[in-house]
């Protein structure tokens, strides 16, 4: 069985590069025992490590030989030379052969290997070679070992047993889940004004049908076109994220993937999937600015420091629960080939640097070490720009033409900057799987997470929230709505896929052509957004309002900053529970897709209901904001319910949302 749960050779499909990644059989490695000791008990059980293997030629090959290392060779280079090409995805630690193990040799792979659990990693190596061997002295190949140990597993190794960390988790979890139930009891026993807003912040009955209840009726020109957008674009985000999770991965298809996918113009929607990131860049500026002119009008003064805090703990604490689960528990629930790649790297990062997350700078203090949550960069760069957009809204409320102006300049200096920056380091047009061999700089680091390289949406969404806070609209024909439709579809379109371009076969980089479409592009995407929420809040939008406004998206907005959170660390459990080499293929990555937002209910669920709907509530108390509870209606309501009491205001032509509902919005 130790023979037998080990990589072996000639794996199906050479040319195709099944040879870089073998996994053998894991968990028939883990079920071998060795003979009974006086005991009674095995001397030794099985041993899964994975070996890093370099092939070289020797002069002992024939021309056969010569012939099977030339095109293992070049299915090496052809699907190495993406990887390589690979500056960060932003995921994983993608599975691929880790060049520098073994200097000196033409192609390196990826086996794995079954020995004694009492083997060191010398030991490991000694079995490793005596099994090569068998398959490669026919060959005359000279193969070269080097054992990982962090891959290593075996039968009770200590690597699940749970430490006081995770002990501290899941006390923390039952104390969170009995808080809801007592809560929830509470509400149904005593008298709801009777409770202290602690206990009723955490009641099942209370959050449940607050996320639950729907509008029977949406008032034209409410903002509820900002749902639809917003619950589309966190599908793209996880979209993006499974297709990413998954590109590099073990595959018996390497070859045709590098050949084949790379380059099919179906594939731009997730090529520029960063694009759906500019979106939440571009609401979250909207929304910030929107809240406070409407303030304004209502007579409550803007308080930076209220702002501020409010905000930081609105985000902070629902952030603060996942990474402590990922720092403790999370990589103690399972042991796989590919755990030290996936789930491991992860759970270090964030034992380790936690409080950079909390502290919202992990972009500026070693990205690529610092970064707990691979989504988390997007938090720490739409928290820096919402520290300094009072900047901007000062004078939008005190000098409404300077603060418009100002907002015009900072616009123009954002662009400046990723223009600036793309052409002086020869850097990608936009976050991409082919990096420019050109390139002198890291394009994660430099623009992807740079603040001032992603402001433009956010400025945007500024401008464009001043508009709609003033009223500032203007009749248009039939004709001019169907034509401002045509050519906003067409030019958004053609925003995501001109990034094909750079797939292109024959494609030769140019830093101008990467500058002026990484300085525009993100601009030109918010420019269309604008489009689409003015439209739509001053009754130019017909069946895209319909949609976007659909009352039913209205509890999947509640929940996608929970979901944005959790998917993606559970997609990591799901990928590293991998055990042998997967076929890509792009109805795949779609069945996965769904399969995900399935399986991330239950976490979604539980983060929204035990931790972000109990701050939301305590929160906006503290802070003097209006509450959202929904409580029983004792008469006349058929439906046995009732919203809280809105303030009577005059009427207006496009009514303001209320503030709770502009908060269910800006979560995330």
């Amino acid at each position: 069985m130790v023979f037998d749960s080990s990589s072996k050779l000639p794996p199906d499909g050479l040319l195709q590069g099944s040879f870089l990644f073998q996994l053998g059989n894991f968990d028939e490695c883990l079920s071998v025992k060795g003979p009974l000791n006086s005991d009674n008990e095995p001397r030794f059980t099985g041993k899964y490590c994975r070996v890093q293997l370099g092939f070289k030629t020797s002069d002992k090959m024939d021309a056969k030989s010569h012939m099977l290392f030339t095109q293992m060779k070049l299915a090496y280079d052809k699907i190495t030379s993406r990887m390589n090409q690979t500056e960060w995805t932003g995921l994983v630690n993608s599975p691929r052969p880790q060049v520098g193990l073994i200097p000196g040799v033409s192609i390196l792979a990826q086996w794995a290997v079954c020995a004694p659990s009492s083997c060191t990693a010398d030991g490991v190596k000694v079995v490793a070679d005596f099994n090569l061997q068998q398959f490669f002295s026919a060959l005359n190949f000279d193969v070269e070992t080097f054992v990982i140990e962090q891959s290593c597993h075996y039968e009770d190794d200590g690597k699940q047993d749970l430490d006081t960390g995770s002990w501290a988790f899941i006390i923390f979890f039952l104390v969170l889940t009995v808080c809801m139930a007592y809560a929830t009891i509470c509400d149904y026993v005593w008298p709801r004004e009777d409770l202290h807003i602690a206990v009723r912040s955490f009641s099942l009955r209370s959050n449940l049908r607050n996320l639950f209840t729907l509008p029977e009726t949406v008032a034209p020109g409410h903002l509820t076109c900002l749902h639809g957008i917003r619950v589309f674009s966190t599908w793209w985000i996880i979209l993006m994220h499974v297709y990413s999770t998954n590109l590099f991965l073990p595959h018996i298809n390497l070859g045709m993937l590098a050949d084949k996918y790379l380059y099919e113009w179906s594939m731009a929607p997730l090529y520029n999937g960063s694009l759906a990131v500019d979106t939440f860049f571009f609401l979250s500026g909207l929304l910030t600015v929107y809240m406070v002119l409407v303030d304004q009008k209502k007579g409550r003064p803007f308080n930076v420091f209220k702002y501020i805090i409010y905000r930081y703990l609105r985000l902070t604490l629902p952030m603060a629960v996942v990474i402590f689960f990922l720092s403790t528990l999370y990589g103690r629930i399972g042991a796989t080939p590919l755990w030290d790649l996936i789930i491991d790297p992860h759970t270090k990062i964030c034992a380790d640097y936690w409080w950079v997350s909390l502290l919202y700078f992990t972009n500026f203090y070693k990205p690529l070490e610092t970064t707990c949550m691979g989504q988390a960069w997007y938090l720490m760069v739409d928290m820096q720009l919402a520290v300094v957009a009072p900047i901007v809204i000062y004078p939008l409320l005190k000098w409404p033409k300077i603060g418009l102006g100002l907002v015009g300049a900072l616009t123009l200096g954002s662009m400046a900057v990723s223009f600036g920056l793309t052409f002086a380091y020869n850097l990608e047009w936009a976050l991409s799987l082919i990096v420019p061999a050109e390139t002198t700089g890291n394009f994660f680091e430099l623009i992807y997470t740079n603040p001032a390289a992603r402001a433009a949406p956010y400025l945007c969404g500024m401008a464009l929230a001043y508009m709609l806070a003033n009223k500032i609209t203007f009749k248009l024909p039939k004709w001019g709505v169907a034509l401002d439709w045509i050519l906003n579809t067409a030019g958004c379109l053609a925003i995501i896929y001109s990034i094909m371009i750079v797939y292109d076969r024959n494609f030769v980089y140019d830093n101008l052509e990467a500058a002026f479409y990484a300085g525009l592009h993100r601009f030109a995407w918010a420019v269309g957004l604008s489009w689409i929420v003015w439209a739509c809040v001053n009754g130019y939008g017909g069946p895209v309002d319909s949609i976007l406004s659909w009352k039913y998206f209205l509890p999947l907005s509640k929940l996608s900053y929970c979901a944005f959170l959790v998917h993606i660390d559970i997609m990591f459990y799901h990928t590293a529970l991998i055990r042998t080499n997967t076929y890509f293929s792009n109805f795949e990555i779609v069945f996965e897709f769904f399969g995900n937002l399935i399986m991330m209910i239950p976490a979604t669920m539980w983060l929204y209901l035990a931790v972000d709907a109990p701050c939301q509530t305590i929160i906006r108390a503290a802070f003097g904001k209006p509450n959202r509870t929904i409580a029983p209606k004792d008469t006349g309501d058929q439906n046995g319910m009732k919203h809280e009491e809105k303030e009577h205001e005059e009427a207006e032509p496009i009514p303001e949302m209320k503030a709770e509902e502009l908060e269910e919005i800006k979560s995330s």
